[in-house]
């Protein structure tokens, strides 16, 4: 399957998965949720929040890099990846050891503590599942990532029920710990037997000069993806500092609704990304309508979205947590505002990435981290999880409109106006409708979604949002043959 074509198939199938694993993702947090309590839930997220930073420190960029570079030459993915896996077991080491030092220094208890090391070992058993997963991706067969990503979290939500019921350790925090971390490994154990078995084998590389260039090459992504999961983070540490554990644990029950909303851009980014660089290399002159079409269909997912879980914060905070959780309500319905931000923001880091103006990106991102952090520290001791509610929302907000300055950097205009009058109005008038008597309990919860999300599509036609002759373009964008030049003088050059 040539060009484009792939690109397709991959989007359906990281699609498909994201979803169902998404969706298992979300009922995995449920049950962590109602099996710790509010508490020790706070202490799990922070526990989580300090691993995954340093999962992304220990990255630094260096998989994107790989899929970039194994694909513009596949002859030499054996040597590229002999390297990185030495430089990334180093790395890991550097990461295992800073978890632990920041979980003695920050955790109250041995146990607390023990749990961090668990779960640090786990996101680095993550770490190097990605770093074997790349190779699929520059080989663009991503139904391998899309399968483990769907058995992983089956394995995960079975271990957390069996470790937990049966009681296997001293506390539920230490049970589901040791469930990420036998979960990881098995992923791990996965991937290195899909990489070796259908693509290639690879020992430790020697050539430590190209290792440190790798490294030094990957520095500006690096710390872009940093930043910005330091920013996704930000809120959940700063509360475990200026606040309560309950603080963080009502912060982190509201943050994951959105978090499972957020995987819908993601999952969509992910395999256009060869897509948008192939064409701001090859073939420029397509990149400005792709990119309206694609901004265009993410805005009218996102408006939305955000509506409706304004609406339902309420109803989806008792059914998901229970009413012990209902103080994180307010917190919800300001997050809310934040999908729109999250689902755009996503793609134009990705458009950045795709034009070599890496540049841009690490801006946005340190913007966002520098307001978030400024909100959170002036508003956080004051209004707990609320307050960092108003600092994600922020920062995001942030983020966009540097994103929007940067555009015309790079000649992609974008008609924002006209594009988002027409959405916007429809989802004010139909989020203040349902507002005057939202809904209750599970029947009325799905009913209304289908309500809703008919009410919308149907709206978004009668507006003439967007008409047929564009959901065909898209599609042609995507499903036609692209231009393999380039790649064929590679192939070429190297034989």
């Amino acid at each position: 399957m040539a060009g484009n074509g792939r690109v397709l198939k991959n989007l359906i199938m990281v699609f498909a998965s994201e979803g169902v694993g998404g969706l298992l993702s979300f009922i995995i947090v449920l049950m962590a949720a109602r099996l710790l309590g509010v508490e020790q839930f706070g202490v799990f997220s922070y526990i989580l929040a300090i691993t995954s930073v340093c999962q992304l420190v220990a990255d630094f960029g260096l998989t994107n890099l790989i899929v970039r570079e194994v694909a513009r030459d596949t002859s030499r993915a054996q040597y590229i990846m002999s390297n990185v896996l030495s430089l990334a077991w180093v790395l890991s080491m550097v990461i295992l050891t800073l978890v632990a030092l920041i979980a003695l220094f920050s955790l109250d208890t041995a146990r607390q503590q023990s749990a961090a090391i668990i779960m640090g070992v786990a996101v680095l058993a993550t770490y190097h599942s990605v770093v074997y997963s790349s190779v699929c991706r520059a080989f663009e067969q991503m139904s391998y990532n899309a399968i483990s990503f769907v058995v992983h979290k089956v394995i995960l939500l079975a271990l957390i029920y069996l470790f937990y019921h049966l009681s296997l350790f001293s506390s539920s925090l230490l049970a589901i710990c040791m469930a990420y971390l036998v979960a990881n490994l098995c992923q791990y154990v996965y991937f290195v037997v899909v990489v070796r078995t259908r693509f290639i084998r690879f020992g430790f590389g020697r050539d430590f000069a190209f290792a440190w260039q790798l490294l030094k090459d990957a520095v500006p992504i690096g710390a872009s993806m940093v930043i910005r999961r330091l920013t996704l983070q930000v809120d959940t540490l700063l509360l475990g500092v200026l606040a309560t554990a309950s603080a963080v644990g009502l912060f982190s029950a509201a943050y994951k609704v959105v978090q499972v909303v957020d995987m819908i851009p993601f999952a969509i980014c992910l395999p256009l990304f060869p897509a948008m660089s192939r064409m701001a290399s090859n073939e420029p002159d397509k990149l400005p309508a792709f990119f309206s079409l694609t901004l265009t269909g993410f805005l009218i997912v996102s408006i939305p979205l955000c509506g409706y879980v304004f609406v339902s914060a309420g109803n989806l905070i008792e059914l998901f947590y229970g009413p012990t959780y209902v103080s994180a309500i307010p917190a919800l319905r300001i997050l809310a505002f934040a999908i729109i931000g999250l689902f755009v923001n996503m793609l134009l880091s990705y458009v950045f990435m795709a034009l070599g103006k890496q540049r841009f990106y690490l801006l946005a991102a340190m913007s966002c981290l520098a307001v978030n952090t400024l909100v959170d520290v002036l508003l956080i001791p004051r209004m707990g999880a609320t307050g960092a509610a108003w600092g994600t929302l922020l920062g995001e907000l942030s983020y966009f409109l540097l994103c929007i300055v940067f555009l015309s950097r790079v000649q992609l205009a974008y008609a924002w106006l006209a594009q988002l009058s027409r959405p916007v109005l429809l989802c004010l008038l139909i989020s203040w409708v349902a507002y005057l008597s939202p809904p209750q309990g599970v029947t009325e919860q799905v009913l209304f979604s289908l309500a809703y999300g008919v009410s919308y599509i149907a709206g978004l036609f009668v507006l003439r949002v967007f008409k047929p002759a564009d959901i065909k373009r898209a599609l042609a964008l995507l499903t036609e043959r692209q231009s393999r030049a380039g790649l064929a003088d590679n192939s070429a050059s190297g034989s």
